[in-house]
């Protein structure tokens, strides 16, 4: 069994988005064209995404995400979305969504299920980022800390219960970003 990682842009003072659920300046590094030499950390990061054996986020993401993925193919895992709404699974470009309702864990063994001994990524909504961190279900933090203060918007990691001491893995700076990637040490956030 892979890993389980919190996958997420972040800006400097801690929203993982803007007022209205923008993510367009969170997640503009993922749409910049500078040539894969000039900024392998970011094609890095895509890379690793790819490589992922299943994805969890939450129907905030689902429903922002609609737009911007449009019919491109940006998933090449299946994906498993957290909701309070039950729905049969739906393919899109190639994708299978799984919408789940329920314990984290539960959503978790599924997606670890699917993805064998390759990574399960968690991404995007906050709450969903939250309950699996005061969970204890998360391995690693891979943070793509962006260089802007938002000022507003949701914050990433608000309302956990007690702090977790984490290990720094990696720092990596890109043009539009900087990836840190931690190792959650401990299970504090209970």
């Amino acid at each position: 069994m892979g890993s389980t990682v919190l996958y997420v842009s972040v800006s400097v003072d801690g929203y993982a988005a803007a007022p209205g659920d923008d993510l367009s300046r969170l997640h503009r590094w993922l749409d910049d064209t500078a040539p894969p030499d000039e900024d392998h950390v970011a094609v890095e990061l895509i890379d690793r995404f790819r490589r992922a054996g299943a994805i969890i986020f939450g129907r905030r993401t689902w429903d922002a995400g609609q737009e911007p993925w449009g019919d491109d193919d940006v998933f090449s895992s299946p994906v498993f979305v957290m909701t309070h709404e039950q729905r049969p699974p739906e393919v899109k470009n190639g994708t299978v969504f799984t919408f789940l309702s329920g314990e984290p864990a539960a959503a978790l063994a599924l997606a670890q299920d699917a993805a064998g001994s390759a990574e399960v990524i968690i991404m995007g909504s906050p709450n969903t980022a939250q309950q699996f961190l005061r969970d204890n279900l998360v391995d690693e933090l891979l943070l793509h800390i962006v260089p802007v203060l938002l000022g507003g918007g949701i914050r990433l990691f608000d309302g956990l219960p007690a702090p977790a001491e984490l290990r720094l893995l990696s720092s990596r700076r890109a043009r539009e970003v900087t990836a840190v990637n931690f190792t959650v040490l401990s299970d504090a956030l209970h």
